[in-house]
């Protein structure tokens, strides 16, 4: 059976580029979205939890080295 009002759809001469074009926007508009509101414990954990504390230690801590000659 054919619909009574048939969609007409445009003839796109490239539908390969034109469907990597719109896949791109789309990747685009998603990267671009707003980001959830981060809190305190999204940097850092607890560092005991048995005791209420103000101590904090960062979740993914950085290591480094400070040379003597940088401190003098």
């Amino acid at each position: 059976m054919q619909e009574t009002y048939p969609e007409i759809v445009e003839y796109d001469p490239e539908p390969e580029r034109t469907l990597r074009k719109n896949l791109r926007a789309k990747k685009k508009r998603e990267a671009m979205a707003a980001q959830p509101r981060r809190t305190l414990g999204d940097y850092c954990k607890r560092s005991d939890t048995e005791q209420i504390s103000l101590g904090f230690q960062l979740a993914d801590p950085v290591n480094f080295d400070i040379k003597g000659n940088v401190l003098a």
